[in-house]
């Protein structure tokens, strides 16, 4: 019996960076940063639509007003893992913690009824004020 493909995950650098979790993704490689996903078709288009609903609803706040406009490596860690940190926090889960991609879709779900019901308003700040660079205490 074949086994589906593995796909690219949407959320690779931040899974590499350590900024999100995922138990269904594995590194594939790390030189070019890649990690794939061996979750079911359904899982995967969630991943991809949780981009998509936040790449469409933030370019305004990393100073992106073209649409077709290609986005940069930090405008696009921005997006997604300011994106994670927002919902995460949004969603009311404890600030400690790292975001969990597939909990997070679950409780949007459970809470919003669907992803693109989630007010990306309300998570904009930290998608603006995201760095890439980690606090070290």
């Amino acid at each position: 019996m074949n086994e589906a493909p593995e796909k690219l995950c949407p959320f690779s650098k931040p899974l590499i960076g350590q900024w999100c979790q995922c138990d269904h993704a594995r590194l594939a490689d790390r030189c070019s940063g890649k990690m794939v996903c061996s979750q079911e078709k359904l899982l995967m288009s969630s991943c991809e639509e949780l981009v998509e609903h936040l790449t469409l609803n933030s370019r305004f706040t990393i100073n992106v007003t073209e649409t077709n406009s290609e986005l940069t490596h930090a405008q696009l860690m921005k997006i997604r893992c300011g994106g994670l940190q927002g919902i995460h926090r949004e969603l009311g889960f404890e600030e400690q913690t790292i975001p969990d991609v597939p909990v997070l879709i679950m409780s949007m779900r459970q809470q919003y009824t669907d992803i693109n019901s989630f007010p990306c308003q309300l998570i904009l700040r930290d998608i603006k004020d995201f760095s890439h660079r980690k606090n070290k205490c």
